[in-house]
């Protein structure tokens, strides 16, 4: 920083950039008490035991808003020893320097000691510069070290040079029907009518306002629209120095009020009025590295054909189709697929579509083969759509190979056997609680 004043600079002290250390510590203090703060948590649907063993870094990773500091606090609970948490979120952190690093290990010989006695929790750290060599030293000195962040980066490659070996991931996102059904304290197996009455209407809520914490605990479905503009204008636009807003938001509402059909780069430049192919794929890619959205391309063996097929996109969680796409038409059948899509992510498969004479929503594959087919349709009461429906399963189904498939939908139950090929047709409430 340099102030011009008639003709003379002045060079400031480099100490005058750094964040104060009393000031640090104010603010550490303040957020110890928040953390340490009684609340009622509600505890996920992850096994946390391979995360608590050994001295390892764990990266929690997921989009803003989805639980990830309510996680460290589930995990703070299951560990008995000292701790130190800090959030960097916290705008006060704006002066923060790569030597208040040491101010930090000061604060904690202060509160407690510096050693393997003492875990850090580390809450959206991303932003902070060379945070992971200064994780990498703690974990030198044999201290546990937990790291949130709300952008992919957390995990580039540059990243895991430093951590190769020394760190677990944790993928972490809202909540999902069964954690749904955990918060709402609503039996997952009804025993009567009533109870089933009241499991259907969850899954109604469940399907229209996704499964953000807050959203739901507040019933306020607008919050999710907040938690878009933030992500948006946070961790893209002022990240990436995005001129373009306009653009970049045709670009978004298109793919978000279309999830679940194949898109071409042809179509996405006419709507978005974007000329540069790189930086639509760029925008794409934005989106995916915030966990706002993922895409999956057509599947083939050939790895070539496969790069350079179609693709389709979908939002990581359903509020955003009703409070960000187009909502003009309401189509719960997108929203249906777009629900199972995101539980097939959470199981961390390896999710393609089919597309040949006629189309399949999703093919799982694991290790070289394809195991599984899934169509996902609202209703099967149109005998058009059923059969659309099912032609296109039972091709998937010969192509790879495959004795079963599946056919979701909103509430069908059943099953039929066509050619020696078994279609279970399944509701995806149940399906989602059997996962």
């Amino acid at each position: 920083m340099v102030i011009k004043w008639q003709r003379k600079v002045y060079k400031l002290p480099k100490r005058l950039y750094l964040m104060e250390k009393t000031k640090l510590y104010e603010l550490l203090n303040e957020q110890q008490e928040l953390f340490n703060k009684e609340e009622e948590l509600i505890e996920r649907e992850i096994s946390l035991e391979p995360y608590l063993r050994g001295n390892e870094i764990v990266i929690i990773t997921g989009i803003r808003r989805c639980g990830k500091s309510t996680l460290l606090k589930i995990i703070s609970k299951k560990i008995n020893k000292k701790k130190i948490y800090i959030n960097f979120d916290d705008v006060k952190f704006t002066d923060f320097k790569i030597e208040n690093f040491q101010d930090i290990e000061d604060f904690a010989k202060e509160l407690h000691s510096i050693g393997p006695e003492v875990v850090f929790f580390f809450d959206e750290i991303q932003n902070i510069p060379s945070w992971e060599r200064w994780v990498n030293n703690l974990f030198a000195k044999k201290i546990k070290v937990f790291v949130t962040g709300s952008n992919s980066s957390l995990l580039s490659s540059e990243i895991s040079t430093f951590l190769t070996g020394r760190n677990k991931v944790l993928r972490l996102y809202p909540f999902s029907f069964k954690e749904f059904l955990r918060f709402k304290n609503i039996q997952k197996n009804p025993k009567t009518s009533n109870e089933r009455i009241i499991l259907m209407g969850a899954f109604e809520e469940y399907f229209e306002k996704g499964g953000f914490p807050l959203v739901i605990k507040n019933n306020d479905l607008e919050l999710s629209k907040q938690y878009f503009e933030d992500i948006l204008n946070k961790d893209i636009i002022r990240r990436y120095n995005i001129k373009k807003i306009k653009e970049i938001k045709d670009l978004i509402l298109y793919l978000f009020s279309n999830v679940g059909k194949v898109y071409s780069y042809s179509t996405l430049k006419i709507i978005s009025g974007i000329k540069s192919l790189s930086m639509i794929k760029n925008y794409i890619e934005y989106m995916k590295g915030v966990f706002l959205a993922s895409t999956i391309n057509r599947f083939d063996y050939s790895l070539k054909k496969q790069k350079v097929s179609s693709s389709k996109f979908y939002v990581l969680d359903n509020s955003f189709l009703k409070t960000v796409a187009f909502n003009f038409i309401e189509n719960r059948g997108q929203r249906l697929e777009n629900l199972v899509f995101i539980e097939l992510l959470k199981e961390d498969f390896e999710v393609y579509y089919h597309l040949g004479k006629k189309e399949c929503d999703f093919i799982i594959k694991k290790g070289l083969k394809i195991t599984r087919a899934i169509q996902v349709c609202l209703n099967l009461e149109s005998p058009m759509t059923k059969k659309r429906e099912i032609e296109g399963l039972l091709e998937a189904m010969q192509k790879y190979a495959l004795k079963e498939g599946i056919i979701l939908t909103l509430d069908k139950e059943g099953e039929e056997n066509i050619n020696g090929k078994k279609i279970i047709i399944k509701p995806v409430w149940k399906w989602l609680l059997e996962r």
